[in-house]
């Protein structure tokens, strides 16, 4: 039987930094292209922990982490692995501290900024206050391996609200935080300028907004797509705010939601696409 300190080092050992797996996301392009050949998943493995640990494992351990993280993804894909493995199945897979300002490089959809808005927006109030704000800088800072010392937090603090808290009331809207953040443009933009859609277009919007690939619209996926098709009915570049996002997907889930599911499937698509 292993001892229970012992057990505490190997559980430690095969954690990896914020900052490590973000690096070797953007080495292999991961963060652009969306996703991973997974013909190149062991590889990516090995070198993800020899990176994070250097001398410090054997050979023996390597293995041992790259067999964890393929039957943790397995079990999310399925035996047989497709061509491509989706940046958030990696992400979601190998094991690291829960950050999800790690989804950040380049600009993210729409999609990952709807789902990284609902992991700081504790109390569903639409607006990120003070605590929250917190948490999202301590965050950023493991994402690029740092550390904010609790007395450097405030001062970070107060010089984020300068720059980004435009109408200067104390906590972040929606679209104070996409200044921080790098978020994609409108890929509707191109789509409801059309008299109608292709098959084909359908499946590229279904893709776009599956952020996780897992043939379904979760809530901050339709919301993200509600977001973009308003934004350019309205004219807009703005974010549209979070309460009204929340009241128009209520109302497009009653009408589109067949199935009582909580979520859009392919084929629900195009009655959200005509009720908006």
């Amino acid at each position: 039987q292993v001892p229970k300190v012992k057990r505490k080092v190997m559980e430690r050992k095969f954690r990896i930094s914020p900052a490590t797996l973000r690096n070797e996301l953007e080495n292999n392009d991961v963060y652009h292209n969306k996703y991973l050949d997974s013909v190149l998943l062991e590889e990516f493995l090995t070198n993800l922990v020899m990176k994070e640990y250097v001398w410090q494992l054997n050979e023996n351990d390597i293995t041992c982490f790259t067999n964890e993280v393929m039957k943790l993804i397995k079990t999310k894909l399925g035996d047989k692995l497709p061509v491509r493995i989706s940046k958030d199945i990696l992400i979601d897979s190998i094991p690291t501290e829960k950050n999800y300002l790690i989804r950040i490089g380049h600009k993210i959809p729409s999609s990952d900024f709807l789902k990284l808005w609902r992991n700081y927006d504790k109390d569903h109030s639409g607006f990120l206050e003070v605590k929250e704000l917190e948490m999202l800088v301590q965050n950023f800072a493991e994402v690029v391996g740092e550390k904010v010392a609790p007395e450097d937090l405030s001062r970070a603090l107060k010089d984020l609200m300068n720059e980004y808290d435009v109408n200067k009331d104390g906590r972040l809207e929606l679209e104070e935080l996409s200044h921080l953040m790098s978020v994609e443009d409108n890929f509707m933009k191109s789509f409801c300028s059309r008299n109608y859609l292709t098959r084909k277009d359908f499946d590229r919007i279904f893709a776009h907004y599956d952020t996780d690939n897992t043939g379904y619209l979760d809530k901050e996926e339709v919301m993200a797509l509600l977001n973009d098709i308003l934004k350019y009915h309205e004219s807009t570049d703005i974010h549209i705010p979070v309460p009204v996002l929340k009241e128009v997907y209520k109302e497009v889930m009653k009408a589109c939601d067949t199935n009582n599911s909580e979520t859009i499937q392919k084929c629900e698509l195009a009655l959200l696409l005509t009720s908006v």
